[in-house]
C-alpha cells in the first residue's frame, strides 16, 4: 500500500480480528481511511515524547510513576523519570510489570535478587516480587507496562529470535545489601491503590538462593530479532504475550517489509514506542515517542523499511486504553497515516 491512495487510486482497507490472525474483510475505498478532519472524545489517537512529559518520581522521591494510559481491565502505561534511587520499597499484588529503559542506566533490587539495566534494556518484575530502583547517574526515564495477566517471552522461533542462553540476563543474589532498620513497604493494588507497611527490616536483603530461577530478567531491545517472509515481509512476530493473550509485545524496528495496509484493528489497541533512530519511522523522529491507535480506528502506519535504521517496540492489549489528563497535556491529535501531528493542529 503506498500513499497514491491520497490521489484518487482505489485502496485496500482490512478489518481483522484477533489482529492478523483471525477472520478478515478487505474491501476497496475510493478514498483514503485514515483521514479525518476533527475528532471530539477519548477514543482519538494520541501521541507525545517522553521527554516533554515530567512524571511525579522526577522531582518528588516520594512519589510513585506517573499514569499515562489505564483500562477498565488493569492494564497500565506509565513513565517513570527517577534523578533519586526509591527510599522505599514497592511490591505490585496485582499485576506483572515490564520496565522499559529509554534512557539512562537503572539498578534494580528485587527481593530475588539484583541487576543493573541499560538503554533498551526490558526488565521483567513478576507480580507480588518486591523491587526498588533508581538511576545510576544523575537521571533516567522508563515506560512501565503493567498486566493483571502473567507475562512471558513466547517467541514463535525462540532459538532464533532470543538466545535465551545468551542475552536473558536473571537477578542475582546481592548479598551486599544490608538488612538495615524500619523500610516502607509500600503494596499496590488496583486503581493505584497503596497500603503502606512499616517493616522492621529492608524487604530486599537476601543471603543466597536455595532453589528455583530468579524471575526477574532483562532482554535489550537490539537483542531480538525481527522477523520478516520474503518478498513482502508480513506482520511482525510478538516476542512476548500474556497468558490470557489480552497482551502482546513487538519488535517494531526496522525491517524489511511492504508498507502495513490500511486496517482497523476490532480486537486490540496499538500503542508503538519509537525508541531512537537514525532513521526515522513515518512521522516519529523524536527519540522516546509514544503513539497509540485505540481499537477501531482506520489507521496505515508508517513504512518499516527504513535502510538508516531505527528502534521501536509495540503493544497491542485488548484492554481499551484511556489517557489521563496529566498525560493528555503533554500530548497532541495525531494522524494515523505516517503518524505524525494531526494537520489540524497547524490551523
Amino acid at each position: 500500500m503506498t500513499d497514491e491512495t491520497k490521489v484518487g487510486k482505489p485502496a485496500a482497507q482490512l478489518w481483522t480480528r484477533e489482529g492478523f490472525g483471525g477472520p478478515l474483510s478487505v474491501v476497496t475505498r475510493p478514498t483514503y481511511g485514515p483521514d479525518y478532519l476533527s475528532v471530539e472524545g477519548k477514543h482519538a489517537p494520541r501521541r507525545s515524547v517522553l521527554n516533554r512529559m515530567t512524571p511525579r518520581d522526577n522531582d518528588d522521591v516520594d512519589a510513585l510513576p506517573s499514569v499515562v494510559a489505564s483500562s477498565k481491565l488493569g492494564v497500565r502505561v506509565l513513565v517513570s523519570g527517577r534523578r533519586k534511587p526509591m527510599p522505599f520499597v514497592v511490591r505490585n499484588a496485582e499485576a506483572d510489570e515490564i520496565h522499559f529503559v529509554q534512557t539512562g542506566t537503572v539498578r534494580f533490587d528485587t527481593d530475588v535478587g539484583s541487576l543493573t539495566a541499560e538503554e533498551g534494556d526490558f526488565v521483567c518484575i513478576p507480580r507480588a516480587v518486591a523491587y526498588r530502583f533508581g538511576p545510576v547517574g544523575e537521571s533516567m526515564r522508563s515506560v512501565i507496562i503493567e498486566s493483571p495477566s502473567a507475562i512471558s517471552l513466547t517467541p514463535p522461533a525462540p532459538f532464533g529470535m532470543i538466545n535465551f542462553a545468551r542475552d536473558v540476563k536473571y537477578a542475582e543474589i546481592n548479598a551486599d545489601i544490608p538488612a538495615g532498620g524500619p523500610t516502607r513497604l509500600i503494596l499496590k493494588t488496583a486503581d493505584d491503590e497503596q497500603t503502606v507497611y512499616l517493616m522492621p527490616h529492608d524487604p530486599l536483603a537476601v543471603s543466597g538462593r536455595m532453589a528455583g530461577n530468579a524471575p526477574v530478567w532483562k532482554l535489550n531491545l537490539t537483542k531480538i530479532q525481527v522477523l520478516t517472509y520474503l518478498p513482502d515481509g508480513g506482520p511482525p512476530s510478538p516476542f512476548l504475550s500474556s497468558t490470557n493473550g489480552e497482551l502482546l509485545m513487538f519488535n517494531l524496528s526496522a525491517r524489511i517489509t511492504n508498507r502495513p495496509p490500511v486496517h482497523i484493528n476490532a480486537d486490540f489497541d496499538e500503542m508503538v514506542c519509537y525508541v531512537r533512530g537514525p532513521g526515522a519511522w513515518g512521522g516519529c523522529t523524536e527519540a522516546g515517542t509514544l503513539t497509540w491507535v485505540p481499537k477501531g480506528v482506520v489507521h496505515h502506519g508508517p513504512s518499516e523499511n527504513v535502510p538508516e535504521g531505527y528502534l521501536a517496540w509495540l503493544i497491542e492489549t485488548r484492554a481499551t486504553l484511556r489517557w489521563t489528563p496529566e498525560a493528555i497535556a503533554t500530548s497532541e491529535l495525531m494522524e494515523t497515516g505516517q503518524y505524525g501531528p494531526h494537520p489540524s493542529l497547524r490551523k
